[in-house]
Formats: structure tokens, C-alpha cells, sequence
């Protein structure tokens, strides 16, 4: 179908994309625009959707390197332990001996395991978000203690 835009899904449950009739995509969340949902089909273990009114290679090619978001009230309920990348960005870091380090400022999708990018005066600290370093995640406090290594603060 002309238009059709494959989507690099970032959700545990790819299926997801055959509920929704519509998103917004842009390349932040504050910039992006509302596109309604025609069609959607799974192919190759991806999302390929049809836009309205997006209806050649042209107008599809304008898509490329925007994100998907959705509604908060059509998000999937996550597995416990596991966080939406929006949620974590922003959220302040502490040391289990309630030292402040700095806030979230990314996170790296790697092919091990995400990596948090952590403002620590004035410089980026990259913190691997695996149970020997992140002691706990409060998500109403917006509050991540880590159990910090020699040297990984330096």
C-alpha cells in the first residue's frame, strides 16, 4: 500500500499496533503531531502502518527518524521491573548512602541492556541498568538509587 511507514517498535508486544487508531509522531514528544491510524500490518516482526492522508514513498520518507508516541491512557502495562524510557529521563539518582549524583538525562538501548546517561558534575556517567547497579527505581518519587562501583562515579 502506497505510504505505508515501517515502524522500529520499542514496546514488549508489537501486536499493540493492530489496537490503535491513532499516535502521534514527531521527533520529541512536545513536537509531535496527531496522524490517524488506516491500516496496520505485522510484517518481518515490525509494524508497517498506513497513515490517513499519508499517501506516497514521498510523504512517508518525511516520517523517517520520528518517534511513535501514544495516548498515556492507551500505554501497555509493563512487567514489573521494567520502565517506559520517558518515565526514567528526568528521574534524580541517588547512591544507596543517599548521595545525590545528578538527573537522567538519556537512555541508551544497547544490545546487552540500556544504559542510563546521568548528569555527575558537569560530566555524563553512564550507568548500566542492571540489578548489580540500580538498587531500586520509586517512580512516584521519580527517585533511582544505584549501587556505584569503584570508579564509576569518577
Amino acid at each position: 500500500m502506497k505510504g505505508e511507514v515501517v515502524i522500529n517498535p520499542d514496546t514488549f508486544d508489537i501486536n499493540r499496533f493492530l489496537d490503535l487508531e491513532s499516535v502521534f509522531l514527531g521527533r520529541t514528544e512536545e513536537t509531535a503531531g496527531l496522524l490517524t491510524v488506516e491500516a496496520v500490518r505485522i510484517h518481518k516482526a515490525r509494524p508497517v502502518v498506513k497513515f490517513t492522508s499519508i499517501d506516497s514513498r514521498g510523504d512517508a520518507a518525511k516520517l523517517l527518524d520520528k518517534i511513535v508516541y501514544v495516548d498515556e491512557n492507551k500505554r501497555i502495562e509493563l512487567p514489573e521491573g521494567y520502565y517506559f524510557i520517558h518515565d526514567i529521563i528526568g528521574m534524580k539518582v541517588y547512591t544507596i548512602d543517599d548521595s545525590y549524583v545528578g538527573k537522567v538525562q538519556d537512555v541508551l538501548q544497547l544490545p546487552a541492556h540500556n544504559v542510563y546517561v546521568v548528569d555527575y558534575k558537569e560530566k555524563e556517567v553512564m550507568i548500566p541498568a542492571v540489578d548489580e547497579f540500580i538498587d531500586s527505581i520509586d517512580e512516584e518519587k521519580e527517585i533511582i538509587r544505584i549501587k556505584p562501583i569503584e570508579g564509576l562515579l569518577e
